[in-house]
């Protein structure tokens, strides 16, 4: 069997991470199998599409690298594949469930089902389609429609159980009585959820539907139309619900950032398509910090899990920064002049050093940011009170003035010379150790952590490392 999943969503707002995942899952066990991953989008719900949803999910999709082989944008022997596209397919089919007597026209009213269904809850009973329009004769429907009302199609529930084989879940067995005779084809003639989808997946011959175990109440449904088309239904995969940090519904006001918001506090791309994976499927080694080939490579159906899991935003930060761990200076370099803008240096030596000394102090791209202010000091520069407290220590004026004094004497500047100048006036101001590298630190950055001091007088310079320890004797202690 040729594997082909898909990823479907309604463009009705931005990717939110539940979702990302389910594109992601499909997409790493088509790339495992040598298959064909599909993007379909499902925007029939005309009243709910926002516009510009369906490039914002396509450009977060894009932002951490998972791309389609067929979808809108790039076309495919399936398509169309925006289900608006779709309307001739869908009244085909629709037509033909018909003629078989899987589905008939009902022609009641929204007033009229919700005066039914009103009625029914105040006796206790099921709120469901009393089937009353399914024996209508030809004369009846005739008569309907001499008064001008257009119907929607109903698909006639047949009375045997329906068996849903589901690959994480195992066999459910569902009770047909529990459903009433559902709409197919709305009076607007556009379809509904559950029969779009099971043409859809069927016209694109999906074999894998991975998907949210929210959808396993529409799966009844949809194996009962497959049953009726005499199609044979894809591999259903239901994975479990992804919740907030504390337990319940995943929502803005409990951590749900969409993807792109993440993209765009820079967080890793390959550490958002690692951890999206881990919400349902473990490696089998255990480690949890697997690049994405990897992560193709070991993708297996059979280690999902089923029960719900818990957003932890603190373990996607701290993946984030093992990926960017495991850059190349010069990846990083170029990655991170997309998210410090203009403070960044553009000379490319100046960069790969930024680069290599913030490396190991970094989970996203963004949060590099803090230290520009150390490495490219802005003139006044303003000090952290730890910053206050190193320079205000005994013997540090001297200090600082002997160092001044050192490093314009250094003519090769790099870092490792302006170290050993420091060194040197440490020697000679009689410091050693942090009591001479935190105020050095501290009257070049403003801080007292951060980047290994060569690093910082490498990238500062000559220049700026003595105007920032002018400043810092004439502000602090009056001299220079």
């Amino acid at each position: 069997m040729t594997v082909r999943t898909r990823f479907a969503p309604s463009p009705t707002g931005e990717l939110h991470l539940g979702n990302a995942r389910i594109a992601v899952l499909n997409w790493l066990f088509a790339r495992h199998s040598g298959g064909a991953f599909v993007l379909r989008i499902e925007d029939t719900d005309v009243d709910r599409n926002l516009p510009g949803s369906e490039y914002e999910i396509m450009e977060a999709l894009r932002g951490i690298g998972v791309t389609w082989d067929e979808g809108p944008d790039v076309g495919g022997p399936c398509g169309p594949y925006r289900q608006s596209e779709r309307g001739a397919v869908y009244a085909e089919q629709a037509a033909a469930l018909v003629h078989s007597g899987y589905a008939f026209r009902c022609y009641c009213s929204a007033e009229e089902l919700e005066a039914r269904r009103e009625q029914a809850l105040a006796r206790g009973a099921k709120a469901i389609y009393d089937g009353r329009c399914r024996g209508l004769s030809p004369l009846e429907q005739q008569r309907h429609a001499e008064r001008g009302l257009v119907p929607s199609l109903r698909f006639a529930v047949p009375e045997e159980e329906v068996v849903v084989s589901d690959f994480v879940r195992g066999r459910i067995t569902f009770d047909p009585g529990e459903f009433g005779d559902f709409v197919i084809m709305k009076s607007d003639g556009l379809p509904t959820y559950n029969f779009g989808v099971v043409v859809d997946d069927h016209g694109m011959d999906i074999s894998h539907v991975i998907r949210g175990v929210g959808h396993l109440a529409n799966t009844p449904r949809q194996v009962m139309l497959y049953r009726a088309f005499g199609w044979e239904p894809p591999l259903f995969v239901h994975v479990p619900h992804v919740l907030s940090p504390e337990g319940g519904p995943l929502s803005k006001r409990h951590g749900a950032r969409s993807l792109r918001e993440y993209l765009e506090a820079g967080y890793h791309p390959d550490a958002l398509v690692n951890y999206l994976s881990l919400l349902s499927w473990s490696s089998p080694s255990g480690e949890e910090i697997l690049t994405r080939e990897r992560l193709i490579g070991e993708i297996d159906l059979a280690r999902l899990g089923a029960s719900d899991v818990r957003l932890d935003p603190d373990k996607l930060e701290w993946l984030s920064g093992e990926h960017i761990r495991g850059m190349e200076a010069e990846a990083l370099a170029a990655r991170l002049a997309e998210h410090l803008g203009d403070r960044y240096p553009e000379a490319a030596e100046q960069r790969l050093r930024f680069a290599s000394s913030i490396r190991e102090r970094i989970t996203t791209f963004r949060s590099a940011e803090r230290f520009l202010s150390q490495l490219y000091p802005p003139d006044p520069m303003e000090w952290s009170p730890t910053a206050l407290e190193a320079m205000s220590r005994e013997g540090v004026p001297r200090l600082l003035e002997t160092a001044r004094a050192m490093l314009r004497g250094v003519e090769d500047w790099d870092g490792e010379t302006a170290l050993l100048a420091i060194r040197a006036a440490g020697k000679a101001a009689g410091l050693k150790g942090r009591d001479l590298f935190m105020p050095v630190r501290a009257a070049l950055t403003g801080a007292t952590q951060g980047p290994e001091l060569a690093d910082i007088l490498a990238i500062q310079g000559k220049a700026t490392a003595l105007r920032v320890l002018e400043q810092a004797l004439a502000l602090r202690y009056g001299s220079g």
